[in-house]
């Protein structure tokens, strides 16, 4: 999860392609690894049933070009915000304090130590509701076609249709129409992680929490660490499953970078939850 610094130059500019946003409906094709039969797992290596097979998921969706052009606009911080003149030290208290509101209205928490910005996680999964809404319910009725009845089940489908997105950082910052760079700290809103069809950690697993949450599926929350983030739904652990107890509830692991089951994620990514190197960011 990359921070940008107060004050940093020379950061990656990306300009999206235009071409991106004559998008109208996009199929999506997706296997859902929880559906596969595991007789035991070896390390990270789940040993499969012969002959077991998984469900594969076809989903048409319309992303309106529109909706995400309105969802980028709104997030993110334009650098300009971040340099300025001041006086004194209160002067410079003040002017932090004045941009740390700033950018909270676009998506950009401002840490009070270090002059740093990261994602505020509640903000970009509470954004573009009506049209993410529309979207998992897509989903949902595809997964619904296939035979998917449960919670369990319904949240697999929607971790896999994430899962199947290629993992790719985002750049720190992007250039708006008037050709001002815009601060970022590397993630995109979901709308936007849908249009690109690829996302790191953070993006990805924003994208799943409001797809989820925006139907009512399942509480979400993020384990955050120090180069990672994971999420967190609310469910019962089945056996073997890697939780953690928060506040008297239970919270299943969900990796959603690569393709794993729900309540599986690396080893050594484990080895730092059991150890407490993460904090818990619950999504409201």
């Amino acid at each position: 999860m990359p921070r940008i610094n107060l004050l940093i130059i020379g950061l990656t500019v990306s300009v999206l392609n235009s071409t991106l946003f004559a998008l109208s409906y996009t199929t999506f094709i997706w296997n859902d690894i929880n559906t596969r039969e595991v007789v035991r797992w070896e390390g990270d290596t789940a040993v499969v049933k012969q002959g077991s097979v998984m469900q594969e998921l076809v989903c048409k969706i319309k992303i309106d070009p529109d909706e995400v052009k309105r969802a980028m606009d709104s997030f993110g911080v334009p650098k300009s915000w971040t340099t300025f003149t001041y006086t004194d030290e209160k002067d410079l208290a003040q002017k932090q304090k004045q941009l740390q509101i700033k950018a909270q209205e676009h998506g950009i928490s401002m840490l009070q130590k270090g002059n740093q910005f990261t994602v505020d996680y509640n903000w970009v999964t509470s954004q573009n509701k009506q049209a993410l809404t529309k979207i998992a319910k897509r989903i949902r009725s595809t997964a619904r076609r296939n035979g998917y009845r449960s919670k369990r089940e319904l949240i697999g489908a929607f971790t896999s249709f994430v899962q199947s997105m290629p993992y790719k950082v985002p750049p720190d910052s992007r250039i708006n129409n008037e050709g001002e760079q815009i601060l970022t700290a590397g993630a995109m809103m979901p709308l936007d992680t849908l249009a690109h069809g690829w996302g790191d950690c953070d993006s990805k697993s924003m994208l799943f929490a409001a797809l989820v949450q925006n139907i009512g599926l399942v509480d979400v929350s993020f384990i955050v660490m120090e180069e990672h983030l994971f999420a967190a739904v609310q469910i019962r652990p089945e056996q073997n499953e890697r939780a953690i107890r928060y506040k008297n509830k239970d919270w299943v692991l969900i990796e959603l970078t690569d393709s794993w089951p729900i309540g599986r994620i690396p080893t050594d990514r484990q080895n730092a939850v059991n150890v407490g190197n993460y904090k818990v960011v619950e999504l409201r």
